[in-house]
Parts: C-alpha cells; sequence; structure tokens
C-alpha cells in the first residue's frame, strides 16, 4: 500500500509517444491512494498491449510490476505471515467496490471510466425520466406553495387596521436623496418561513407603467405589500409609495371626506401649517426666520401636493369612477362593498404617489369606469405598478410587463401581447436549443460507450467525456397546467327562446310610487345562436334586465316569453357566495346536484352540469385569473347554445360577443357597430367632461 502518487510521469517515462490526454486518462484509472500491481495490471494491462509496448498480456503485466517499482516512494504492503500477494477468494466487481467502498463524488467518476449500466441508462431513458419526475415535482411543489401562501394571506384578513384605505407611509427626505427611478439589487422576500424572492432585481423606471404578472399565489400581493411597507432592504425611502387595500371601512364620513382624509403627507402639512401660523404671533424675535423658512419650505411641498385644488381634483376623480354630487355627499356605510372599492381606488388615485401600485383594479368596476381608468392611468406621470388579470387593460396601459416566476422578476418591454409573443419565441428558440444539446450529448455519449476499450481512441474518449461534462445544460421549456372544461349539448329548442316584449320597470321611490323607470318599451329577443354582451353606464339597470329574464322580479309592464323547455345557467361575480368553502369542491357539487359526481373547479362544474340551452353571466371574470378566463373563453366558444353577458372584461367580450345591447337614456337598444366602435363613443364622452 503506498500514499496517494502522482502516475503520470512513471507512464510517460514507459509509454514516451503517448499524449498528455490519454495519460490523465490511464491515471484516471487508477486508484492513486492504494496503487498495487495487480491494479495496474488490471487497468493498464491491456492498453499497454493494445499500444504495441508489450507483444502479449504477460509482457505487459510484467512492465506494470516494473512501473510499480518505479513509483516514487512506493512500498508494497503485504501482510505480516505472508508476504507474497494475496489471492482474491473471489472476482471483484468494479461496480460493487464503488457503491459500498468509495465517495459519491470517487463513485461517479469511477462509474463514468468503468461505463457501468446505470451510467449509459442515466444517459438515455433514466435521464429522460429524471427530467419528468423534476419537472413533475416542480409543478407539485409550485402548487403547494401556492395553496400555502394563500391559506397564509388569508389569515391576515380582517387583521390589518381597516380604517385605512390604503398602504402607505410618509416619505423620509432627511438623507437628501431625490432620483425618481428604483433600483434594488440581489433582494429576497421571505414570507412565513418560504422564499418568494431569491436574488432577485427591482427596477422601475419613473414615468413607465409595469404589470406584474405571474400566477396566482406566487407572491404578487406580498411583494406590493414590502415595498408600500419599505420592508426590502435597499428600497429608496424618499418615494411616496402607495398600495391600495380591497376597501374602505363602512364609517359616517361622506365619500369624499374619505377622499381627502386619505393623504397623510397632506393632513401632516396642513396641521403643521397650522401650528406654524400659530407660532408667528408668539415665538420670539431671534426665532422668526426659522419659523419663515419652515413655513417656505412647507408651502413649496403643498404646491408640488396641488393641496389648494385637493377638493376639486378629489371630486373630478370620484366622478370618473361614476359617483354622482348626490354619492359624493352620501357617507360610506351607505355603499356596498363593490363601491367602497371605488372609494379606496378614487383615493389612491387623488393622492397621486410617486409609485403608485393597484391590485386588480377592476374588479369592481363596470365598463364605462375601466375605460375612464384606463384614460386616466395613461396619463399619469408618475410610475405604476399593477396587479390584474384584465388582458384587454394590461395592453391598453402597460408599457412594460415583469414576470413572477421561479424565485425572480423578468422585465419585458411592451404591453401584455408583446410579452406574450417575445415568451413564446424565446421559449421556442430555448426548446430548440434543448433538443440540439439533448442530442450532441447523446452522439457524444455514444462514441464513449462505443469505444471506451478501445485503446488506440482512448484520448478521443476522454475529450468527449471532458465536453460533456463542460456543456451547460438548456432545460427543456416546461409546458404550464392549462385548466379545461366543455359544455354538455343540451339540443336545440324551438324559437322563441327567450322573447322580450315591450317590458318597462324601475324601482319605487321612497313613497313606493312607480314614477322614473329605467327602461321603457323593451323589444329584444335571445336564441341559441345568440352572444350578446349587455353595455351602459353603471346604474343603467343591467343587472336589473338580467334578474327580469331570470322572473327573479317583475316587470311593471310588458312581458317576457320563455320556452317552457328552457334551461339557463348562471355565472355571476358573487358566484363563491352560493358555496360552502368549509367542504371539498365534490361535497358542493353533491348539495347542488344531489347525483352529481363530477370533480372539477366547482364554480364551472355547476354552470355546466345543468345541461343549460343559454347561459346568463353577470361579471364572470371576477377573482379568475388568465388561465380559467381563457378555459371560459374557449367553453363559450364552443357552446351550442346562447349568452348573454354583462362584463367589464374587453378581451372577453370581444372574444365571446358579436352583438351590444345598450343601456341609454331609458332604453335597451341593439348597437350599431363593434365594441370598439362602442369604446370610441365612451371615450369621447368622458374627454368631452373634462
Amino acid at each position: 500500500m503506498a500514499s496517494k502518487v502522482e502516475l503520470k510521469p512513471v507512464l510517460k517515462k514507459f509509454m514516451p509517444s503517448i499524449d498528455d490526454d490519454t495519460l490523465d486518462y490511464f491515471q484516471s484509472m487508477v486508484d492513486t491512494d492504494a496503487v498495487t500491481a495487480s491494479s495496474l495490471k488490471e487497468a493498464l494491462a491491456p492498453f499497454i498491449e493494445s499500444y504495441g509496448y508489450a507483444s502479449s498480456l504477460e509482457e505487459a503485466e510484467q512492465m506494470c510490476e516494473e512501473m510499480l517499482a518505479h513509483i516514487s516512494g512506493l512500498k508494497e504492503t503485504v501482510d505480516e505471515d505472508d508476504e507474497s500477494p494475496a489471492r482474491l477468494q473471489r472476482t471483484v466487481n468494479m461496480s460493487d467496490v464503488a457503491k459500498t467502498q468509495l465517495s459519491a463524488e470517487e463513485q461517479a467518476q469511477v462509474e463514468t471510466l468503468w461505463g457501468f449500466e446505470n451510467v449509459r441508462k442515466k444517459r438515455n431513458t433514466v435521464m429522460e425520466f429524471n427530467e419528468a419526475q423534476s419537472s413533475k415535482m416542480e409543478r407539485k411543489a409550485q402548487r403547494e406553495q401556492r395553496k400555502w401562501l394563500e391559506d397564509l394571506e388569508s389569515q391576515f384578513v380582517g387583521e390589518e387596521d381597516n380604517n385605512e384605505i390604503s398602504t402607505m407611509m410618509l416619505p423620509d427626505f432627511s438623507a437628501g436623496h431625490r432620483e425618481k427611478d428604483i433600483h434594488v439589487h440581489n433582494f429576497g422576500i421571505t414570507y412565513g418561513g418560504k422564499t418568494l424572492l431569491e436574488g432577485a432585481d427591482l427596477k422601475l423606471v419613473y414615468g413607465r407603467r409595469y404589470g406584474l404578472i405571474g400566477r396566482n399565489g406566487v407572491g404578487k400581493t406580498t411583494l406590493l405589500k414590502h415595498m408600500a411597507n419599505f420592508d426590502i432592504e435597499g428600497f429608496p425611502r424618499h418615494h411616496r409609495v402607495l398600495h391600495v387595500k380591497q376597501e374602505v371601512k363602512s364609517s359616517t364620513m361622506s365619500v369624499l371626506e374619505v377622499v381627502l382624509d386619505a393623504d397623510v403627507e397632506r393632513k401632516a402639512l396642513i396641521a403643521r401649517e397650522k401650528e406654524l401660523l400659530e407660532l408667528q404671533s408668539t415665538v420670539a424675535d431671534n426665532q422668526q426666520e426659522k419659523v419663515m423658512q419652515e413655513m417656505a419650505d412647507l408651502q413649496e411641498r403643498m404646491a408640488v401636493l396641488n393641496v389648494s385644488s385637493a377638493e376639486s381634483r378629489a371630486a373630478s376623480i370620484l366622478a370618473g369612477l361614476q359617483f354622482s354630487e348626490e354619492m359624493q355627499k352620501a357617507s360610506t356605510d351607505s355603499l356596498s362593498g363593490g363601491w367602497r372599492m371605488r372609494v379606496a381606488l378614487a383615493a389612491a388615485l387623488f393622492i397621486e404617489p410617486d409609485l403608485l401600485m393597484l391590485d386588480e383594479p377592476t374588479n369592481h368596476l363596470d365598463l364605462e369606469a375601466v375605460l375612464w381608468l384606463e384614460n386616466y392611468l395613461k396619463g399619469y406621470e408618475k410610475t405604476v405598478l399593477l396587479v390584474s388579470h384584465d388582458r384587454a387593460f394590461l395592453n391598453d396601459v402597460c408599457t412594460d410587463i415583469i414576470l413572477f416566476d421561479k424565485l425572480k422578476l423578468t422585465y419585458y418591454r411592451g404591453n401584455y401581447d408583446m410579452y406574450f409573443a417575445t415568451r413564446r419565441e424565446l421559449e421556442i428558440v430555448q426548446q430548440k436549443q434543448h433538443e440540439a444539446q439533448k442530442t450532441k450529448i447523446a452522439h457524444m455519449q455514444e462514441f464513449v460507450d462505443k469505444f471506451r476499450f478501445n485503446a488506440k481512441r482512448a484520448s478521443l474518449v476522454q475529450s468527449r467525456i471532458k465536453a460533456i461534462e463542460k456543456e451547460i445544460v438548456v432545460d427543456a421549456v416546461e409546458e404550464e397546467e392549462h385548466f379545461t372544461f366543455s359544455f354538455f349539448d343540451a339540443g336545440q329548442l324551438g324559437r322563441p327562446i327567450i322573447q322580450i316584449e315591450g317590458v318597462t320597470f324601475g324601482y319605487p321611490d321612497k313613497d313606493g310610487r312607480q314614477r322614473n323607470p329605467l327602461f321603457r318599451d323593451v323589444h329584444l329577443g335571445i336564441d341559441q345562436t345568440s352572444r350578446v354582451a349587455l353595455v351602459g353606464p353603471n346604474g343603467a339597470g343591467k343587472s336589473t334586465l338580467l334578474n327580469l329574464i331570470q322572473n327573479k322580479i317583475t316587470p311593471w309592464e310588458g312581458i317576457i316569453r320563455v320556452n317552457p323547455q328552457l334551461r339557463i345557467g348562471i355565472f355571476t361575480q358573487h358566484h363563491m357566495d352560493s358555496l360552502n368553502l368549509a367542504i371539498s369542491p365534490l361535497q358542493n357539487m353533491m348539495n347542488i346536484y344531489p347525483h352529481a359526481t363530477e370533480k372539477s373547479r366547482v364554480a364551472f362544474a355547476s354552470l355546466t352540469f345543468g345541461k343549460p340551452h343559454i347561459v346568463i353571466m353577470d361579471e364572470p371574470t371576477n377573482h379568475l385569473d388568465m388561465g380559467a378566463i381563457e378555459a371560459l373563453i374557449d367553453a363559450l366558444k364552443a357552446f351550442t347554445g346562447g349568452v348573454l353577458v354583462v362584463s367589464h372584461d374587453q378581451h372577453f367580450i370581444t372574444n365571446i360577443c358579436h352583438e351590444l345591447w345598450m343601456i341609454t337614456d331609458r332604453r335597451v337598444v341593439r348597437f350599431e357597430g363593434s365594441f370598439d366602435d362602442y369604446k370610441k363613443v365612451v371615450l369621447r364622452g368622458i374627454r368631452s367632461k373634462k
């Protein structure tokens, strides 16, 4: 036995014409921690004979013994009782030695050299299996993390101060920084013991509008909260940063007062101004200059924030979000949750922060309000970061897209459609590179396996092994899981399916009198080929008309004729309200349909299971992610029945509907033109009110 030795000089002495790569290859085949005559003979004798340095195997083995004698400092270890080499009791399998006596790293090296079966398998079928298993396990881990994050964040709902309609901290100008861009390098976020971002970069250029996208539960809302609270190390604190919460708390304050009260910096400036005015009449003469200077600085800041025009600006924003003058004066406790969300949004726009962060801002808005918000944000001169599943909204508003995925933030220039096209092109290139690399490695491995024991090609084998090891693996493109569902074929009914004849309806006034109808003398029809979007300003009566068709309320005048065999499927923004979240999806289905055995997303399952001839939808895309929205669009495109929908989602409308019913001036009429034409009409009205 000997200590670890360098064999290459000895090998070079006995085989002077062998190149260095081959010598490295020979040395790697011998355990230099325990060089013996038998190990040299077993590893090198066949090659010595093959290269012509010995005329027979016996002569090659003799040369190996001579090599051993020339190894500096090497002394062969023998038993005390028997100095002759010990004869093995059984044949030694080198793969068994590798498994039982070597470290993991050494085992991998030996297996590569000796061509054990598992090496070849790993380069072929096992490698492919491992890729599939790894991808499957990664997707499972991502699903578990998303569910964990959603559950964890839901535990904090209600724990925050609902008196605040947004998260905003006063900026800190003490450091003297004034740069407007935001750059934070190599930061991470850990939430509840889970890593959401690691080694990520945050890059926001002042004046640009960013859409933050990613799978549900990946941590988008958590990122916005950390930014708003300055909880990210290195995040600049001199910015006015605001993150809109879901809705305001009910209170006796008027809507306008709540919006004005939301700007904490404005409130602080006004309070300090009052204090300084009082100080001017009481402070000593030698302090007057100091007070006057502070007052000048304060008024300069108030001018930057447009404090003097605060009330008119707040009223204008509220009007754009469909608040009438009467509603602006009403207390927030008279509003529904959806309207209180609009108050929160109005307050955020009123504050005009340096960084405005909006989380699903369109969920509680009607189409007209969404179009107004789009127009407003496109003219916003500061930085916007928003989370939204409304594809058309992202297209119209965003100048950049940020993808939150795999613990990183990846940046794309352009709107959502441009991001989608760019990413698709990059994935095509990546997949081609993966396939090419896979073919290249397989070809090199085939050469290694074929000529591993061919002494004349040993240098070529070694060079290919090194080339394989140096390859930087290009991963296969991971296919995202796509949710799909479909409607049952309900069969065709004879006409008319639904016929609206001379219908007039409104709600009684305080005295119970029927005075001002929402709409009058409506004449329209729906059949199984209809694809209708019902449009009009908030409060015009869109949801009311849907309720009339469902026979939930009775018209003042006229009649709605419905085929007695008709089955209607209903899907509304409040579909979750009817589900018991304490029981499983299957149990919910069993409660809705006692004989149901479908396991699917309960809302869609309950919609399709009744085999409807007509589907009526009221803001169906609220709270759905992009994948679910696309699944709904695909299902409705293949649906053989009629569709009547109220929605603010422009992408959804343009993909499903080819007819618009517009409620205007107390009438319900067919709009002559496309959805884009209707959009232009609404935008002209918005601009005319400025």
